[in-house]
């Protein structure tokens, strides 16, 4: 895949502004590595996948932007009113199963600590709906969360998600599928 569509995933919302994280570092003068070692933390990483669990120093951020860039679009959430970098918005695309002619995008999406119990995470997933549903290519758009993530769940329920039927023991998959009336 080319990623063709979720590559110029862009957006703005009441308090976030997102797209691309090298247009958006390179855009509000942020270093990238710094960003993403102020995101990824021991605590904000520990429902993510166990290879992208822990601290990251430079050395680990960069390898890890090499890998997200050869894999995936992957997006920067920057603050509007301070310009802080609050998280990172990974989006994989795939062909629908549905719908040949269209994409399945599944995200993933992790916040730094300080912007916990501020209603952004409710806030960035309801702005990517949003951009989504105008893309007309878009079908759906899928998260997994784990078994004993309450708020994470919640954050996908309260912006029209739901369960897809798609469980494991430690996951379920919450899933939107998206009316576009062509």
């Amino acid at each position: 895949m080319t990623h063709e569509t979720t590559q110029q995933c862009a957006y703005a919302t009441a308090r976030l502004v997102v797209g691309d994280w090298h247009r958006m570092s390179h855009r509000y003068g942020l270093d990238l590595i710094d960003a993403i070692c102020s995101v990824l933390t021991r605590i904000t990483t520990a429902a993510l996948p166990p290879e992208w669990q822990g601290d990251f120093d430079d050395q680990r951020a960069k390898r890890w932007v090499e890998a997200r860039d050869a894999e995936s679009p992957t997006m920067l959430v920057v603050t509007r009113d301070d310009s802080k970098a609050v998280g990172l918005l990974i989006l994989f695309e795939s062909a629908s199963q549905q719908d040949p002619d269209r994409i399945d995008v599944r995200l993933g999406y992790v916040l730094a600590e300080s912007a916990w119990g501020k209603g952004l995470a409710s806030e960035l997933v309801q702005g990517l709906v949003d951009w989504a549903s105008a893309e007309p290519s878009i079908r759906s758009i899928s998260g997994g969360v784990a078994r004993d993530n309450d708020a994470s769940a919640r954050v996908l329920l309260n912006n029209g998600f739901k369960p897809s039927g798609d469980a494991t023991n430690e996951a379920e998959t919450y899933e939107i599928i998206l009316g576009h009336h062509h």
